[in-house]
């Protein structure tokens, strides 16, 4: 009976051990069940906040043409994917997107260009500058290097052929009996120029900051740090940056000096960036043309006449203007969606043969700002030439109270007269500009799925509209002089906006297909800045191509 009770009772504890143990085994699935719920919950949201971050970091344009940064450079790794090909938002100063073609582990070669078609209704007669009423221009090609001997040492480099075809020349000289020859010849397209736009180096003393020396992008508002073409979608450049130039010289303005570049973190997501340099400076300067006029009637008779412009310039790159001048720029991104930023200029413009300094200050806002699909961007720029009235009136006395001399023609004909005239261009007291972009990034599924989006990763329409407009306020069209003294100028306020409205294609983000229609009005003046034409508007369609490599 005992035996009987002891079996009993140890079933009993067995049991009980059993339940336990299948209880507390049922908490523990129920708990690993609860956690891999949790886990795949948080794996589906970063997988969501990823594709997010990935179609915000697509649909930025690449800004290669904005100087780069002191930062350490993109690993090799990191040009593998379209997302980490684009600068992320990226402000003026990010390093430009590995594009190019590898010349070993050190050095990139690269570039970027467009070609324009326009047709527009300005009357027959009127001179169209930079363009034709109906008809093809080639913008430019840009060619850029960059070298990077060590991780925290930079070379680079563009060198711009803009609107050029071919320039030939030929030098030969030659001798006959009684006689000896020198004969020298240059040919070329109209308007073509080849221009070293960029050529600098950089030294990262620390991480995220460095000293950079040479040519550089003057860091005035946004249009002029990144004017690359592949990053626009509208065909035709800013009347504030380029065509109107509220800008002190036209972009891209470029200077040479040294100054520093870098950024700090500023909380979890925010960045400040920042240039400060010293430079040569924007100063009057002069381009002299030469022209051979024959007399009607009068044989053996010629004129010639000497042209000469004056406007602002910065190429003053051999050492005969000293530094008189600082530029800056300020750029803060609370996250990837955009930036906001302040930028000036201060210096003396006035040439050196004047005994006196005028003051030249400019002061840029611009911003860029995406939501989902949609981005706005712009830039509102004010420029002062102090007593503008003070420099021509020295500069009139100066050019025009000097002796001209012109050598006797002989009894067979030659030179018998001489002319000389003298033009100030967009020479403005002070200039107000701005510009304005809204536009939104469209992907429709049918866009891949065509002919035109297939075997493209990320092809986009993008519609977008542009408003800007400039004021020219006693802007100096013409000097009276009489007996070596200043007693006239004729001054005019111009005031002029202008409507875009357009759609680029593209089928990649460094490749773009644009079209617009374009509305020029003359708000006050007598009159429009661009096109510089005798009417009170000008409509026009221009068509587009743009790529970088």
């Amino acid at each position: 009976m005992r035996f009987v009770a002891l079996l009993v009772f140890i079933l009993g504890i067995v049991a009980s051990a059993a339940a336990q143990q299948d209880s507390q085994l049922s908490s523990q699935v129920d708990r690993l069940t609860a956690l891999v719920e949790q886990q795949q919950k948080q794996i589906e949201q970063l997988q969501k906040s990823q594709a997010d971050l990935l179609q915000e970091i697509r649909a930025q344009r690449p800004q290669s043409a904005s100087p780069p940064t002191a930062s350490a450079p993109v690993p090799a790794e990191a040009a593998t994917t379209s997302a980490e090909q684009v600068s992320t938002q990226a402000s003026s100063y990010d390093a430009p997107k590995e594009r190019g073609f590898a010349l070993g582990d050190r050095v990139r070669i690269g570039g970027y260009g467009s070609v324009r078609y326009e047709a527009n209704d300005v009357k027959s007669g009127n001179n169209i500058p930079g363009g034709s009423a109906n008809g093809f221009t080639f913008r430019r090609l840009v060619l850029t290097t960059d070298a990077r001997p060590t991780s925290r040492l930079r070379i680079y480099s563009e060198l711009e052929f803009e609107r050029l075809l071919e320039i030939e020349t030929e030098k030969s000289s030659f001798r006959a009996p009684g006689e000896l020859t020198f004969k020298q010849t240059m040919e070329g397209n109209s308007g073509g120029a080849i221009e070293l736009e960029q050529a600098w180096g950089q030294y990262d003393f620390a991480k995220n900051h460095g000293l950079r020396g040479g040519i550089m992008l003057v860091p005035v508002g946004r249009f002029n740090l990144l004017h690359d073409d592949d990053y626009w979608d509208i065909p035709r450049r800013t009347l504030t940056d380029r065509d109107g130039q509220v800008l002190p010289v036209k972009s891209a303005w470029r200077d040479l000096g040294a100054g520093f570049v870098g950024s700090w973190n500023v909380g979890k997501t925010g960045k400040l960036d920042y240039q400060i340099m010293a430079l040569n400076g924007a100063s009057l300067d002069f381009n002299v043309e030469h022209e051979l006029v024959t007399k009607a009637g009068s044989p053996g008779e010629s004129e010639l006449v000497l042209n000469s412009e004056l406007k602002l310039g910065s190429g003053f790159f051999d050492g005969s203007k000293s530094t008189s001048a600082f530029a800056w720029r300020a750029a803060y991104s609370p996250n990837l969606h955009g930036e906001f930023a302040f930028s000036g200029y201060r210096g003396t413009y006035n040439p050196t043969f004047l005994d006196f300094g005028e003051s030249l200050t400019s002061f840029a806002y611009d911003h860029k700002w995406k939501y989902k699909n949609f981005e706005t961007e712009g830039e509102l720029v004010y420029t002062s030439l102090g007593n503008l009235n003070r420099v021509i009136n020295a500069f009139g006395v100066a050019a025009f109270n000097s002796a001209n001399t012109t050598v006797p023609s002989s009894s067979s004909g030659g030179l018998t007269s001489a002319t000389v005239e003298t033009e100030l261009a967009n020479m403005s007291r002070d200039r107000v500009g701005f510009w304005s972009d809204f536009k939104y990034h469209a992907r429709p599924k049918w866009l891949k799925r065509s002919f035109l989006g297939r075997d493209f990763e990320d092809p986009q329409l993008i519609p977008i509209v542009r408003y800007e407009r400039i004021w020219l306020n006693r802007l100096t069209d013409n000097i009276e002089v009489a007996n070596g003294v200043v007693t006239g100028l004729t001054q005019e306020n111009l005031q002029q906006d202008r409507f875009t409205a357009g759609i680029s294609y593209r089928p990649a983000l460094q490749f773009a297909i644009q079209a617009a229609f374009e509305h020029n009005r003359k708000i006050n003046g007598s009159r429009l800045i661009f096109p510089a034409v005798d009417q009170d508007s000008t409509n026009g369609l221009i068509l587009g191509m743009s790529f970088a490599f």
